[in-house]
């Protein structure tokens, strides 16, 4: 894949990029189900340290308690991971879904995040820690964690733009906003960390809605607890 996608020539450069600046128009679904617009975190919530600071204390959290994060704070995140990648591709349709296991005055349940009016739609209620700990390849984590977001890509029409470099592009697209997840979350005291998944179960699950699209990252957060003795 990396050699089918590298680009080797200077023609082959100026029709990337001639392919990449054409613009995408992706009209957004109308909604269907019940809506939460994000709410804005409040000023004593967030710390004051510098961009360099977080990044010193930024880890992988290795263990999270069961206690809700805020809804302000699950929104502060999900505007950070949507805020734009700088890049010479454009758009190469990333779609944000999450699991919320504990938010406060926001349901447990499955959503997807609709980008063009800042809203969280719930797409089913229920507990879904069991099925969040098995998405995530059978692992703890997922299913402790507060919420897992998991960065989807609409492959069909990035690789009919882009060629085969279209999959690294939704790869590093996907990638930088799971590590604005992770910066966003340590920022406002949370923990994080990225982990693996089964490719084809994380979309089925969220389906229809995340039919034909591929899952490229996950990012769980919450609260993080010291390891048990």
């Amino acid at each position: 894949m990396h050699a089918a996608s590298s680009l080797r020539t200077i023609d082959e450069v100026r029709s990337w990029h001639d392919a990449a600046s054409a613009p995408v128009a992706v009209p957004p679904r109308a909604p269907s189900r019940q809506l939460f617009p994000l709410r804005p975190v409040q000023d004593p919530a967030l710390r004051a340290d510098s961009i360099d600071e977080v990044i010193m204390r930024r880890g992988s959290a290795r263990h999270f308690s069961h206690q809700p994060i805020g809804f302000d704070q699950l929104s502060a995140i999900l505007r950070c991971a949507s805020s734009g990648v700088p890049s010479d591709f454009g758009d190469c349709a990333t779609h944000a879904y999450v699991i919320v296991n504990a938010a406060d005055e926001l349901p447990a349940g499955a959503y997807v995040y609709r980008h063009s009016d800042a809203t969280l739609e719930l797409l089913r209620s229920g507990s879904f820690r069991r099925e969040a700990g098995y998405l995530g390849l059978g692992q703890q984590l997922p299913a402790d964690a507060s919420v897992n977001i998991y960065f989807l890509s609409n492959l069909e029409p990035t690789l009919a733009r882009l060629g085969n470099r279209g999959y690294r592009v939704a790869q590093l697209d996907a990638a930088i906003r799971g590590g604005k997840c992770y910066l966003a979350a340590y920022a406002l005291g949370l923990g994080a960390t990225g982990l693996t998944f089964f490719d084809d179960e994380v979309a089925d699950f969220f389906s229809p809605d995340a039919s034909g699209k591929e899952v490229m990252f996950l990012v769980a957060g919450g609260r993080s607890r010291k390891a048990p003795r």
